[in-house]
Order: C-alpha cells, then sequence, then structure tokens
C-alpha cells in the first residue's frame, strides 16, 4: 500500500479537499509538479489548470484550479487558490461565453493590466472547457 500524506485545498469559497492522497499533480509557474509522501519542505505557485489527486484507495480525482500557492511542511500538504471545480460542476454554456468574452477582450486595445486580466480569464476558460470535455467524452 502506497504511503499517504494530509492533504487541504481551499478555496475562497469552500473547504474543496481535506482528507489522505497519495499523490498531488499540479500546474506550476514552472511546469506540472507532482506530490507525494515525505516530499521536501516547499512552497510553490499554482497556475490555473488541472489538478489531480490520487486518493488512499488508488482512485483519482481531477478538477480545475485558479491561481493560488501550495505549502508543503511538517509532512502536510495545503493548497490555497482562487476557485477549484470538479468537471461535472463545469458549465459549459458560461466557460464558452467566458472565452469569447477574453479573447474579444484581448483583440481591443487595453491597458496592460487589463491585458493581464484578459489573458488569466481566456486561460481560466480554456481549462474549464478543457476538464468539462474530458469528462463528457467519458460518459
Amino acid at each position: 500500500m502506497a504511503k499517504t500524506f494530509p492533504l487541504r485545498i481551499i478555496a475562497i469559497n469552500r473547504v474543496f479537499y481535506d482528507g489522505d492522497a497519495i499523490q498531488l499533480v499540479f500546474p506550476a509557474s514552472d511546469g506540472l509538479r507532482g506530490i507525494m509522501a515525505d516530499h521536501v519542505r516547499s512552497y510553490m505557485s499554482v497556475r490555473v489548470g488541472e489538478i489531480r489527486i490520487q486518493k488512499p484507495d488508488g482512485t483519482w480525482m481531477e478538477a480545475v484550479t485558479g491561481r493560488g500557492y501550495v505549502q508543503v511542511a511538517h509532512h502536510k500538504v495545503a493548497m490555497v487558490v482562487d476557485s477549484v471545480e470538479l468537471p461535472e460542476e463545469i458549465d459549459i454554456q458560461r466557460a464558452m461565453a467566458a472565452k469569447e468574452r477574453a479573447e474579444e477582450q484581448l483583440r481591443d486595445k487595453q491597458s496592460l493590466m487589463e491585458y493581464q486580466i484578459s489573458k488569466a480569464n481566456l486561460s481560466r476558460a480554456m481549462a474549464r472547457l478543457s476538464s468539462a470535455s474530458k469528462r463528457n467524452r467519458e460518459i
């Protein structure tokens, strides 16, 4: 049996996951990162994208996350993000509308800050659509 570690994932509006895990895979600023039991103490940024949690029974749980950070300390892992949702919670029509809005905003002339916000909105919409489409292919 694989060794587990306590994992807590918190979003602005809820505690998404609070339990043991074998592995956590998430998008970091420098690419995909994985955390397993006895991982070295660290602090990493989380980018918009898909996360995967391997539960103690060996099954995988997938979700889409917003930006945030992960802290590994004292054999515990805490992830704090601005949003996180399961693929079945994603409203595909709303995500498509958000993608189109973000693309339109990127075409418009805007300040650097507005441009960065539009890029972040597009990235989040694309991650949500990708996760939702994967789920729909499995059904």
